[in-house]
């Protein structure tokens, strides 16, 4: 009698325990199942965004050689400081591929000024430097 209901209990422990191991794993196939969802929405979104995204570049880089500040750009355009350096890195990190390339172009892809256009900016102040501006 003793062994019967030791048997039943270790059994309805047991029942429970896989009750709960089929609900942890109904739980993670959804995660899963939602996780490579939104990476996939994520990647095509990002695909059908980069051809704005390259015009916003283009767009702060083009306001950067027409000699606007950093806050100016930020002023005009609503965008983060953070945002502005990241438009203007990430075309200046790619400038290594664009070597080969005319300077006027060069400089056009590089947000920077082609050489005859260098002498005409003035140089950031220490503080503007400091501030990431």
């Amino acid at each position: 009698m003793a062994l019967t209901k030791a048997q039943e209990a270790v059994a309805l422990r047991d029942a429970e325990r896989i009750k709960r191991e089929k609900q942890l794993e109904a739980t993670l196939a959804d995660y899963y199942q939602a996780q490579g969802e939104v990476e996939r929405i994520r990647a095509a979104a990002e695909m059908a965004a980069s051809p704005f995204e390259a015009t916003i570049r283009e767009a702060v880089c083009s306001l950067d050689r027409l000699g606007e500040t950093r806050a100016g750009i930020a002023g005009l355009t609503g965008l983060s400081f953070p945002q502005i350096r990241d438009y203007l890195s990430d075309v200046a990190s790619n400038a290594s591929g664009l070597q080969a390339l005319p300077v006027e172009e060069s400089a056009r892809r590089n947000c920077r000024p082609a050489a005859e256009g260098i002498s005409e900016r003035v140089p950031a102040s220490p503080q503007a430097v400091q501030s990431g501006v």
